[in-house]
């Protein structure tokens, strides 16, 4: 057996437990948790620049959304952001990039709300006789439900009858023609002719129906297709928000287009209970519903802010605005008190040539020993219905010193709709500036910031397109700060106010950053689960970093899915925490 182990490419940073005792005793304290934000009309608390640096570990790609490519087979070209500074075009860092990354840690680090957060309810597709709902019936969508429940969706019962690959093979694996409009002849409750739907045609001998298509499955195992048919007296079933609200968030990562959201037209399979639509999908092993959402794992105090006096570190940092605001709410949004620039190229250490990209995999929360701890550990068999089940934290990716061709570059150069052609990436060693203006911050605040840009010496952090391939490890240094003496920019002529502040403040602010947490989470700084978890998954391992799969060099076609089937059936093996996943998987079991 391979001794060949890797390491999955994220793994996830642990919230830290509320602390509601220590809150009000002290400012610095009170700053760490939620509190109302302080106002923008006056100035009471630090305001000033930092001057930062962006070195690149590994290559580098922001994609530019203007400058798109289309191929055949739906595969598509993007090439480097770019900027015109005077004329001339220039490699730049997107200004909504940096502050993404920087939120996200900031907000671990802080043990801030899950800003980013989408709840709802997911499932996993089960054997036919666990789906114990009801009877599945064939459906035909006659109306999408309103948000506000006033008015739900219908569902129209529908016969159904086989179309057999065998006998119509034009029908055979077409998504596309899911709910197509066709004529077919039946006799002996069997189809018998089909043919396409117009008007002219249209005649007893034929009778109208709505195709129910889909892709192939696994090999082998799907020999039919289906084709529904309104015989008139059929009934409608309500479709309530929820129920669709619910398919959306469980399937907003499917590979084909069509199956992401419903719409009026679609043929659907459906269960139903007292007349309301419960369950339903575009096939008949359709993802059963857990009983437990998302959001009924995350602990309540993570939940995304929702109240302007009651806002986290993050929020009243980046700004905030409110998900579901409340009718009779006075204040729905607070503005960031920081801003930052656009990053300047400084030096360009040359670009890749073009190359197709390795297949990047979307998440799949329903993989849960994955995505879930039972009891804040590791288990194979803990799912969304577990007792102490509970989501693992927020989700990064590892950085990697040196990022492989052979994981980044898709085998044999393949060309499709499941992967995209880059261009102009950066090599390792370029170098951006940028600059981050800061207001009304307290100096425990500005420490947070400050530890958030840098971190430790040893840390990366993870920017742009394919980090789980190995781009996108980047460096951050702060070159310079200024802070703004108000009192002497305002009494003074000659004086701007600007004051360049030395290292040993910098110091000084982290340290008070670091002192306000260990004394709000009783611990010390470097101990702190969510201190731990970010050095382990942001700094270098000895181990291979890929998706899993079962061979130590990837598949052209991305079936990373039979990894997954052997550790069900011979590994049971979960994703450890990050601090303790250091041994990585096998590709064999």
């Amino acid at each position: 057996m391979s001794k060949y182990r890797f390491l999955n490419p994220y793994n996830f940073v642990r919230p830290l437990p509320e602390n509601k005792s220590k809150d009000e005793d002290k400012v610095d304290i009170k700053l760490l948790g939620r509190c109302a934000p302080p106002p923008h009309d006056r100035f009471i608390g630090l305001t000033g620049k930092i001057t930062c640096e962006l070195t690149a570990r590994t290559p580098l790609f922001i994609s530019d959304s203007e400058f798109v490519k289309d191929h055949r087979s739906g595969h598509k070209s993007y090439r480097f952001f770019r900027l015109d500074n005077y004329g001339k075009e220039e490699y730049t860092i997107p200004s909504t990039s940096l502050r993404g990354m920087l939120r996200s840690v900031f907000e671990a680090v802080t043990n801030s709300c899950f800003s980013v957060f989408e709840g709802g309810l997911l499932g996993k597709r089960e054997h036919p006789e666990k789906y114990n709902t009801g009877t599945l019936m064939a459906g035909f969508i006659i109306q999408i439900p309103a948000k506000d429940n006033e008015k739900p969706g219908i569902i129209r019962k529908m016969n159904f009858y086989k179309l057999p690959h065998s006998m119509f093979v034009r029908y055979k694996n077409r998504p596309d023609y899911n709910g197509k409009k066709v004529l077919v002849k039946i006799d002996n409750n069997s189809i018998k002719e089909i043919k396409e739907y117009t008007q002219e045609d249209h005649s007893d001998k034929y009778t109208v129906g709505y195709l129910k298509t889909s892709g192939e499955g696994l090999p082998g195992k799907k020999r039919n297709e289906y084709v529904f048919i309104d015989d008139g007296s059929a009934e409608d079933y309500e479709l309530p928000y929820g129920t669709y609200h619910n398919y959306i968030i469980a399937n907003k990562n499917n590979r084909f287009q069509n199956t992401k959201s419903l719409k009026i037209g679609d043929t659907i399979w459906f269960r139903a209970l007292a007349n309301k639509v419960t369950e339903l999908g575009f096939s008949q092993i359709y993802r059963k519903p857990f009983k437990r959402s998302i959001n009924d794992l995350l602990g309540q105090f993570s939940h995304p802010c929702s109240c302007y006096d009651n806002l986290c570190p993050a929020c009243r940092l980046f700004g905030w605005a409110a998900q579901n605001p409340q009718e009779d709410a006075t204040k729905v949004s607070y503005a960031g008190r920081i801003k930052i620039s656009h990053a300047k190229i400084t030096r360009c250490n040359g670009v890749l040539a073009e190359f197709p990209l390795a297949i990047l995999s979307t998440p799949k929360p329903t993989t849960t020993f994955f995505y879930l701890l039972e009891n804040g550990k590791p288990d194979f068999n803990v799912n969304y219905n577990s007792p102490a089940a509970q989501l693992r934290g927020r989700k990064f990716y590892r950085h990697l010193n040196v990022a492989e061709e052979q994981e980044f570059i898709r085998t044999d150069k393949k060309k499709d709709d499941q992967n995209r052609t880059v261009r102009d990436a950066l090599k390792p060693g370029a170098k951006f500036s940028f600059d981050i203006e800061f207001e009304n911050l307290a100096p425990v605040e500005l420490g947070a910031l400050l530890w958030s840009i840098e971190m430790e010496e040893d840390m990366f952090h993870k920017l742009g397109l394919a980090k789980p391939l190995g781009f996108g490890s980047v460096k951050l240094g702060v070159k310079k700060i200024k802070i703004l003496k108000t009192r002497e920019r305002y009494s003074s002529i000659v004086d701007d106010g600007w004051k360049t502040v030395g290292s040993e403040k910098k110091r000084n602010w982290i340290k008070t950053f670091k002192a306000a947490m260990e004394e709000k989470y009783d611990k010390n700084f470097d101990s702190l689960e969510n201190v731990r978890d970010l050095k382990a998954i942001l700094s270098s391992t000895e181990l291979p970093v890929h998706y899993p799969r079962s061979s130590e060099t990837p598949d052209p076609d991305g079936r990373n899915f039979q990894w997954f089937m052997n550790n069900k059936r011979r590994g049971k093996m979960p994703l450890e925490l990050a601090t303790e996943d250091t041994k990585g998987f096998p590709v064999k079991f």
